[in-house]
């Protein structure tokens, strides 16, 4: 008898156990209601700007701010006026307390580039000419980049071998400098995507030669410094390494340029190592090597891969800065492969081509933690296996969230309809936890991570698209 009740009572005690409420999740997740995305050229988020969650709509023709609360309902929307002549948005960025739009447009002949700041109602605050191109028979393209405090951007413009620069202070709303670079006969490829801008307005271009059979290789870098001129080229040698890729970031704490990427061998792909080199205000350069060892190129190749071969299709997506001056480099696998098809596809006009189709890998991540002498802290490698075709890897890739005590990686475990969000959580001494962060099951959600914005230390929105539909996913950590 006391057998049976003891497992009557054991199974009262499950049961019991089973209607508990749940423990709370280590995150909340808001959905946005769908928003129709068929005629919209662009869009950005702005994020919280007095209390409203701020969504820039760019539909070519015309521009409209919508406005959700912390729900993300939609509060109300409206449109916002630049020109009346068509405008071109150059770049947008937002602050706590308003929003600013640098965009060109036509005005009697001459090609006019403006700032306009307008508050979190779409009240015109602020309004600026940055410069103006008389008789301007093309439109000049214009690029831009912002400072990490958003205070500063950088407009930049290719002009046949020049590249023109236009430090701007959107405080201030005052050219701070302007400067061209010449290119012609200089022998270094014009490649301007390393192009960054500090928190005090000075830009830093790193550059590698074209002649890449040089017996000793240099890297360039193209800066501006304040009651300077003239733009600074210095060269920093870097022996027989063979530089792969390039990855700058700016230290505003310890007031020098970071730049690390993949490099190898010369005359080859394959990667055997990073570069990390901190080049300082007063001009003063430190290079370090770090070498790739047996254990983790046998952790990325597998045991089967020869481990004098190294690594190849990586590429150095990001780089997180430490307080201390170090930093963890963070390299991700991509491959991409084209199949051309056989059947001949019929085009919107009516003709018919023979087209290819595109397969995208985007795979295992290698985390490498440098201390600020250029030696190795720790290393590790995240995996991940993410494969789609025909999208624009639009949904592969991870955003990195970035906190005081870790680092969070967010990512599509699959890239398809029904997916689950994955993620890793590391800290600064390299302990690595894999978390799963929610499913998508049912939500209609497709999740576009690179393009996510993170807003605080426990908060980010994360676009989702999904058959010309729109949805703003609120991620808050607890």
């Amino acid at each position: 008898m006391r057998t049976i009740f003891g497992i009557r009572l054991f199974i009262m005690l499950v049961i019991v156990t089973c209607f508990l409420p749940k423990p709370a999740t280590a995150q909340s997740i808001t959905i946005s209601e769908e928003l129709a995305l068929r005629n919209d050229y662009a869009y950005t988020i702005l994020g919280w700007v007095d209390k409203n969650m701020l969504l820039f709509r760019d539909k070519g023709h015309a521009f409209f701010i919508q406005a959700f609360d912390e729900e993300l309902h939609l509060k109300w929307e409206r449109e916002l006026y630049l020109s009346d002549s068509r405008a071109d948005i150059i770049g947008i960025v937002a602050h706590d307390d308003r929003f600013h739009i640098i965009y060109g447009t036509r005005q009697k002949g001459s090609y006019a580039v403006l700032h306009k700041a307008f508050s979190n109602d779409v009240t015109l605050v602020d309004t600026s000419t940055i410069t103006r191109f008389e008789n301007a028979f093309m439109i000049p393209r214009f690029l831009m980049r912002e400072s990490e405090d958003k205070s500063k951007v950088l407009l930049y413009k290719q002009e046949n071998n020049s590249l023109q620069l236009y430090s701007y202070d959107l405080h201030t709303l005052q050219i701070l400098w302007a400067k061209s670079i010449n290119f012609e006969g200089t022998q270094l490829e014009e490649d301007y995507s390393p192009l960054i801008i500090n928190n005090y307005g000075d830009f830093f271009l790193p550059m590698r030669s074209e002649r890449t059979q040089q017996k000793i290789q240099y890297l360039h870098v193209l800066s501006s410094a304040p009651n300077v001129i003239q733009v600074i080229h210095d060269t920093i040698r870097l022996g027989d390494i063979q530089i792969l890729d390039i990855f700058p970031v700016y230290d505003h704490i310890q007031r020098c340029l970071v730049v690390t990427g993949l490099c190898g061998e010369r005359n080859t792909s394959r990667a055997k190592g990073f570069y990390f080199v901190r080049y300082h205000d007063d001009m003063r350069a430190e290079m370090s090597l770090l070498q790739f060892d047996e254990s983790l190129l046998t952790e990325v190749n597998g045991r089967g891969v020869a481990v004098s071969k190294g690594l190849s299709d990586f590429t150095v997506q990001r780089v997180a800065l430490r307080q201390d001056g170090g930093v963890v480099i963070i390299a991700e696998l991509i491959k991409e492969f084209s199949r051309r098809s056989s059947l001949p596809m019929q085009r919107d006009n009516g003709a018919y081509a023979r087209e290819g189709w595109v397969d995208y890998y985007f795979e295992d991540m290698i985390l490498f933690a440098v201390h600020p002498d250029g030696k190795e802290h720790w290393k590790e490698v995240l995996r991940k296996r993410q494969y789609s075709q025909d999208d624009g890897a639009m949904y592969s890739s991870f955003m990195l969230f970035k906190t005081p005590e870790h680092l969070r990686f967010l990512f599509n475990d699959e890239i398809k309809q029904e997916n689950t969000v994955g993620g890793y959580e590391v800290t600064g001494n390299g302990y690595v936890e894999r978390k799963t962060v929610f499913n998508t099951d049912y939500q209609r959600l497709k999740l576009r991570f690179r393009d996510g914005v993170q807003l605080s230390n426990n908060e980010c929105i994360v676009p989702s698209e999904r058959g010309s539909k729109l949805n703003l996913v609120r991620i808050q950590f607890k």
